[in-house]
């Protein structure tokens, strides 16, 4: 294939490999790079979620913790349970007629109704129902129950038809309610905690429910159940936010069988309970594991998820963060016409621009060709281009015209001897003789010089016209020689060149690969730091908690015992009270008892004065018999009642002594608990503000975190660009070695040294001594084996 040909085609092919290849890259690593986003995007939306629920149901379980642990609601159980016992008549009927029949208030707001007033139990749901209305107000819930160890349910704050049943024996007893309470009396005192998942629930009109339930313990029997109907309101409003999904993006929880908790804001139907998610994510996904990947189906659409588990109880409970995926993947489409019209337009300048380059090469030359060939079939009219180049072309044609000229003169020299014919025939023999001579040897420089440019034209750089010229034709020979010589150094240094290229883009291939796997180290080693962090984080805020609720308790305990040491000044008081009264008793008693005696005198002057008075006064000897003795035995009743008042008196001294003893002991304890509290209330301040300084720095960490995935991403593109680089000089150097070159060989190509010096890892050293001052393992230990990172 000639040069003129060859030239274009080459450059065409390079142009188009190297901007193709580019452009392939550059689309495949744009689109991994935003899918990667997208994803990256909903598992941070999704594990969000998922802690905004798991922090609310957490609220939840100690509330009704606080409940069960509560003397008061113990008291309100015994209490309804007494009231129900001592009911007339049916308790069911009864109940559900005050409460909820005859209840003055319209459904919904039952609540409202203190107490119907007509017996001991309304006397108690008057005393208590306040309380726990407000519990269940504040809090959101959509009702609290209360039941006693035989399965009736003795109270509720909403007053719906489940109110005064039996779990057991009534109409709900295969209700979810029903349900939790038999799970609580069969764990038995032990059993902390029942959760049932949210199901449709008869006595709220067929809504969603799930009920938490919990025993309440005295000694070690169940004294009763307390359970909560959770709604699904607040757990709607969490998953309702649908900041940073877009249009199309919604979070949803979903039960471990598929089915929607909470009800899709996209959609106009009501999805809870009754659509279900089907798709392998569910299974795939843990408490350490987000699943992502692609769902079809749901709202007609395929769409991206990202699916978080939640831990609560063994629920298996999933919040599900989904986005139509023609929504998140909206810039790849832009992206894809802008690489390809900025390509097209690369690759049609490109195109012109090598066409146009080897069309100055290789036209020049084509035009020598075809002058030479002319010149070689003895036309000497030819208008040489290109003598004023400074280059080897203009060599070449400056040579050209060098022929072009002796075949005029030939023709000059031709014309005189036709003129000359009539000189002598030796003379013209000789002429002839001469003439033929030097048109032979011009012929042999002519064919000589054809067949230079022949292989010339044809690659051929190891051309030489070793045979001299005659003498008016040496120095074409000699340039023609020159020419090919600096043409062949020209390329020679070009294929050199092209080997440095060649093994200067390998070198900064390996570096880029070497770059490239230690930024994905440094990446991991800084995604684990972030995972060390955010246990610390969680930890530190759980001490912080923890600390808070011992402060409360202390705050408590400090309340109780200034309320205690209240009662004992009362009961000294009341102590004080009843020795005054034991006095004045006793004065009472020393005057019957003087009562008693002058009763007695006067009953014995009686019984003398009757004497004397014979048979007439006998009756009134017996009467005044009897007044005597009853006037001994009051004495000696008032004498023991003394006597008893005088014992009692002494047992209230020492009362009024303990009672004081006691009542300066609370006032110690209550100074001890003061004291106590200021130092929780101390440390509690402290776990705040570490915990605040270990937010501080999980922040930093996720942003270094993010920052070396970005740097990840953008060394692998470096890589990929660095690849076909080395690809392209490989393509030149073979396109080179089509040409037949004299001179030293290529260059050798070199492997990139691979060595490199490990350096212990900063980020690895800042977790591992925060991890040990908190006192964690884990990550941390990873870290500790792992602590090395590459540095080139």
């Amino acid at each position: 294939m000639l040069i003129s040909r060859k030239l274009p085609l080459a450059a065409a092919l390079l142009t188009i490999v190297a901007i193709g290849a580019s452009s392939v890259a550059a689309l495949m690593i744009s689109s991994d790079t935003l899918e990667q986003s997208a994803y990256e995007k909903l598992e941070a939306v999704a594990d969000g979620r998922r802690n905004q629920v798991e922090t609310y149901l957490m609220n939840i379980r100690k509330d009704l913790q606080t409940l069960v642990n509560d003397p008061e609601v113990g008291n309100a159980v015994s209490a309804f349970k007494f009231g129900w016992t001592y009911m007339e008549g049916d308790a069911t009927e009864t109940l559900q007629k005050r409460y909820i029949d005859d209840n003055p208030h319209p459904i919904g707001q039952k609540h409202l109704l203190d107490a119907a007033g007509i017996d001991g139990y309304d006397a108690i749901h008057k005393k208590y129902h306040d309380r726990m209305r407000k519990v269940i107000l504040d809090n959101g819930y959509y009702d609290l129950f209360l039941i006693d160890p035989e399965g009736n349910v003795i109270y509720t704050v909403f007053k719906e038809r489940d109110f005064a049943t039996n779990l057991e024996t009534g109409e709900w007893k295969d209700s979810d309610l029903a349900n939790a309470f038999r799970d609580v009396m069969a764990g038995g005192a032990t059993e902390a905690f029942v959760l049932k998942d949210f199901r449709p629930y008869g006595p709220s009109n067929g809504a969603p429910a799930a009920f938490i339930a919990q025993p309440i313990v005295q000694g070690s029997d169940i004294a009763g159940v307390v359970v909560l109907q959770m709604p699904n309101d607040i757990i709607a409003n969490i998953m309702g936010n649908t900041t940073g999904l877009g249009e199309t993006g919604e979070t949803v929880l979903i039960r471990k069988d598929g089915y929607f908790i909470s009800d899709s804001a996209k959609t106009e139907e009501n999805e809870s309970l009754v659509t279900q998610l089907n798709t392998d994510l569910l299974g795939q996904t843990t408490r350490d594991h987000i699943a992502t990947g692609t769902i079809e189906g749901y709202r007609g659409m395929v769409g991206d998820a990202a699916l978080a588990r939640i831990d609560f109880n063994n629920s298996g409970w999933t919040v599900a963060a989904i986005i139509d995926r023609n929504e998140s993947l909206a810039g790849l489409a832009s992206m894809r016409n802008i690489v390809l019209l900025v390509a097209f337009g690369i690759l049609a300048i490109a195109l012109i621009a090598a066409f146009l380059f080897s069309r100055t090469i290789t036209k020049p030359i084509s035009e020598v060709v075809d002058n030479m060939s002319e010149l070689a079939k003895g036309n000497t009219d030819l208008e040489l281009n290109g003598e004023e180049r400074k280059d080897e072309i203009g060599e070449m044609v400056r040579s050209v015209a060098v022929f072009r000229d002796a075949a005029i003169e030939k023709e000059n020299l031709e014309k005189e001897a036709e003129e000359n014919r009539s000189l002598s025939d030796r003379e013209r023999a000789e002429r002839e003789a001469a003439k033929a001579e030097e048109a032979r040897q011009m012929q042999e420089a002519v064919d000589s010089l054809a067949g230079g440019l022949t292989r010339l034209s044809e690659g051929d750089l190891t051309v030489n016209l070793d045979t001299p010229f005659m003498d008016g034709l040496e120095r074409l020979r000699i340039d023609f020689n020159a020419s090919v010589e600096k043409l062949n150094a020209t390329l020679c240094n070009i294929r050199d060149n092209s080997g440095s290229i060649d093994n200067n883009s390998r070198e900064i291939r390996s570096a880029a690969d070497d770059l490239s796997r230690r930024t994905e180290q440094q990446a991991a080693s800084l995604e684990e730091s972030s995972a060390a962090l955010e246990e610390i984080t969680s930890a530190v805020k759980g001490t912080s908690e923890r600390a808070g609720e011992a402060a409360q308790m202390a705050s408590a305990a400090q309340t109780d015992a200034e309320k205690s040491s209240a009662v004992v000044t009362e009961a000294v008081s009341a102590m004080e009270g009843i020795e005054s009264a034991s006095g004045e008793i006793s004065n009472i008693i020393n005057v019957i008892d003087e009562i008693a005696f002058q009763t007695n005198l006067l009953a014995l002057n009686a019984g003398v004065e009757a004497a004397r008075a014979g048979e007439a006064g006998k009756g009134f000897a017996v009467v005044a018999q009897e007044v005597r003795e009853l006037a001994q035995r009051a004495a000696t009743a008032a004498q023991e009642i003394k006597e008893l008042i005088t014992k009692s008196g002494d047992e209230v001294n020492n009362g009024v002594k303990m009672v004081k003893a006691t009542g300066e002991a609370l006032t110690q304890i209550s100074e001890h608990v003061t004291n106590v509290n200021n130092a929780i209330s101390a440390i509690a301040t402290a776990a705040n503000e570490q915990l605040t300084g270990i937010q501080e720095v999980n922040a930093a960490v996720t942003q270094m975190d993010q920052m070396t995935q970005q740097n990840a991403a953008m060394v692998e593109e470096t890589t990929a660009v660095t690849h076909q680089l080395a690809e392209d000089v490989t393509g030149l150097s073979n396109l080179i070695g089509e040409f037949q070159l004299a001179g030293s060989a290529p260059m050798p190509v070199k492997e990139a040294d691979a060595s490199h010096e490990s350096v212990p890892s900063p980020a690895r050293r800042i977790v591992k001594a925060v991890s040990n001052a908190f006192g964690f393992e884990g990550n941390a230990a990873k870290a500790d084996q792992d602590e090395n990172w590459d540095e080139f």
